[in-house]
């Protein structure tokens, strides 16, 4: 009988950490679920760079796109997410974004590009952070890549 009153006393104890740790728990995976998107979005628009200025300056010929998708996923079997039509999304997440992203930032950041290899710095380029009041990165960089392209899709001008 003593331990039941003890136990009972002590119920409400273990809810108040539960919930507390529970709180901790969704938020921490929140957070990191912000900066997966932020790589991300990072990658995809460093990848949207380099394969946009290749292929609309005539250094890669018709068919690249596909052929390097293809030769990712056999080198990284299981790979998702590059397939041909993916990496041209990438190049037209790039191309859409580039001149509002440019324009909304301090300082314009310049990648080298490399026709016969890739920086890595090159791919892997952080996205700059805007510092207009007009364009909030951080709210862009909480959008998932697939309602950016939703977004694209949509509208017809950009500011």
């Amino acid at each position: 009988m003593v331990k039941e009153r003890h136990i009972q006393h002590h119920t409400p104890d273990y809810n108040i950490a539960v919930q507390t740790i529970k709180e901790a728990i969704l938020r921490s995976q929140y957070q990191a679920a912000k900066l997966v998107n932020r790589e991300m979005l990072s990658l995809y628009y460093g990848i949207g760079r380099y394969v946009s200025a290749n292929s609309r300056k005539g250094f890669w010929g018709t068919n690249a796109i596909e052929t390097i998708s293809k030769r990712l996923r056999k080198e990284l079997p299981g790979l998702k997410g590059f397939s041909t039509t993916s990496i041209k999304k990438m190049r037209q997440f790039y191309e859409q974004w580039e001149p509002v992203i440019t324009k909304s930032t301090a300082v314009a950041v310049d990648f080298p590009i490399s026709t016969d290899g890739i920086d890595i710095d090159t791919l892997l380029c952080a996205i700059p952070t805007a510092t207009t009041v007009d364009f909030n990165m951080e709210e862009f960089l909480e959008i998932s890549f697939s309602h950016h392209i939703e977004i694209l899709n949509k509208v017809t001008d950009i500011p």
